[in-house]
């Protein structure tokens, strides 16, 4: 198997017995929550100044792994209440990488933005929509011909996510996450052999790229 799918069915497994071992709670307490994930993830888009162009390398540079923190402030919730809607920041970043004969990529995807999130409550766990708006930041520190080479980009982005948590204690949670995150961009600089340059693209929308993801966490409510 693959290391991504590896890194799935692990992170699968670890929750499934977090949630078996443990006996749901109804709600969380305390009036925040922090969350930190870890899971797969999938470049979407064009790929844009990598150093190989065949079909096998760029399916196998789109395949890699994620991680995010984020903040929630949820508040005082009743026990009448089905459905709220909070505010949080999301910081996600995602690598992927890959090698060739005469080069090789390796791509950083770091996003920051606030979210606003509709919580559905359900006794014991809860279903989380939400979405935000923030800056993307692409780098892509590749080798060709052995000479290092920087691919770079920061760009405005957004993001599109669904949750599902299941409350272990009044203060601990595990969960999963599938978030999207999409920009576009005009151009891109490169910085090889000295030299630093930008590329344009056309304005045909071949310039958009992302990061989806689907990963596991544990969050903490106080």
């Amino acid at each position: 198997m693959k290391r991504q799918n590896r890194l799935t069915l692990c992170l699968t497994g670890i929750l499934l017995f977090l949630s078996a071992s443990s006996p749901a709670q109804d709600k969380p307490s305390g009036t925040s929550s922090f969350s930190a994930y870890i899971g797969p993830a999938w470049y979407t888009g064009q790929l844009m100044g990598v150093t190989g162009s065949a079909d096998e390398y760029c399916n196998n540079l789109r395949k890699g792994v994620s991680w995010a923190l984020h903040y929630w402030y949820t508040g005082q919730t009743s026990s009448e209440e089905k459905a709220v809607i909070r505010a949080g920041f999301l910081y996600q970043g995602s690598l992927f990488q890959e090698k060739q004969a005469n080069g090789s990529d390796k791509i950083h995807l770091n996003y920051l933005a606030p979210q606003v999130g509709v919580f559905f409550l359900q006794p014991g766990y809860q279903i989380q929509l939400s979405a935000g708006a923030g800056y993307q930041f692409y780098t892509d520190k590749s080798v060709v011909y052995d000479k290092p080479r920087k691919v770079s980009m920061d760009k405005l982005a957004c993001n599109f996510a669904l949750a599902a948590e299941y409350f272990l204690t009044k203060q601990w949670g595990v969960s999963a996450r599938c978030n999207w995150v999409l920009s576009h961009s005009e151009r891109y600089s490169v910085d090889y052999h000295g030299e630093h340059w930008k590329v344009k693209h056309p304005d045909t929308g071949e310039g958009s790229f992302g990061q989806l993801s689907l990963t596991f966490g544990l969050n903490y409510h106080f």
